[in-house]
């Protein structure tokens, strides 16, 4: 079924007065190899309130010089590392080279992830669960709106240029990102990493004690599914990757959201399959959004963008 754009805007928007009781921690920012704090860098551990009485918890990692900077949101795939999964990427930490090319990085738990898991399996594509139907269904709605609050806070601050926020998403961070980029154009540009739409992000109910949900659980997917939300992200640049090889995803499932996301987008498809993908399309991406975003490409860590 079609579902009414204007419905769509309804259900996710929320009230923008809440305040955001923000609080910040600084951290070091250490060096991978060598275990040694690193020059020219600095990272705060931010925590703020988002709706539903929920808090978000990330990560900020920037220039220890210059700004206010052009920022990236980074939404982490499904994993119980959250934000900390950046730190694993084979390239090194993203968050870390990102930062020192001249951008603010931030790294944010989804709800259900990371320092905020809770003790069931919502959000973490458990086909035959049907009994996490609605609980997964929340979890994504909410997702989407603790990044909107993230670009709430980001507007609060000083050091950020508020015509310069982009997003690059993996996996799940697809999932919940393509909705919050077409819903929220406070976002200039945004990067998708082997996301997609098909039958892994569904739920199984026919044959099992929840038969009767399945009015429920094809409305749960087009409420939520990115494939719902991406026509609307035209007039923004939008960048995607996706694995030939991915057995997740599926070539078919890349290919859909691929097509359905409005222009202007740049397409890129790589040998692999979904967590092998390629250090330099990263780094391909970074140059992207810098570029959209008005950012200096290549900039050294420290310098104004």
């Amino acid at each position: 079924m079609t579902i009414d754009e204007a419905l769509l805007r309804h259900l996710y928007k929320y009230d923008r007065t809440l305040p955001l009781l923000a609080t910040s921690e600084s951290e070091p920012v250490m060096d991978p190899v060598t275990l040694q704090p690193l020059d020219g860098l600095r990272r705060e551990r931010v925590t703020f309130a988002s709706t539903h009485d929920e808090r978000v918890l990330a990560t900020l990692t920037y220039p220890a010089t210059g700004g206010p900077f052009a920022a990236v949101i980074l939404q982490h795939g499904s994993t119980p590392l959250g934000r900390h999964s950046w730190a694993q990427r084979a390239a090194g930490p993203i968050h870390q080279a990102w930062a020192q090319a001249g951008l603010m990085t931030v790294a944010v738990d989804a709800y259900g992830f990371g320092s905020r898991e809770s003790p069931d399996d919502r959000g973490r594509l458990r086909t035959g669960r049907p009994d996490l139907l609605f609980r997964t269904r929340d979890q994504r709605m909410q997702a989407i709106q603790d990044l909107m609050r993230t670009v709430d806070y980001l507007n609060d601050r000083a050091d950020v240029r508020r015509d310069a926020i982009g997003f690059l998403g993996i996996s799940m961070g697809c999932r919940i990102g393509v909705p919050f980029f077409a819903l929220d154009r406070r976002v200039g540009a945004g990067a998708f990493f082997v996301g997609g739409s098909a039958p892994y992000s569904r739920f199984e109910v026919a044959g099992t004690d929840f038969a009767d949900l399945a009015v429920d659980e094809q409305l749960a997917f087009e409420l939520t599914d990115p494939i719902t939300f991406a026509p609307l992200t035209g007039g923004r640049p939008a960048f995607m990757a996706n694995g030939t090889r991915d057995v997740l995803v599926t070539r078919e499932g890349g290919e859909r959201l691929q097509s359905a996301l409005a222009e202007p987008k740049t397409l890129r498809w790589f040998d692999g399959g979904h967590g092998e993908s390629p250090p330099e399309l990263f780094e391909e991406a970074r140059a992207f959004l810098a570029a959209h975003l008005g950012a200096t490409v290549g900039a050294k860590a420290g310098a104004a963008v």
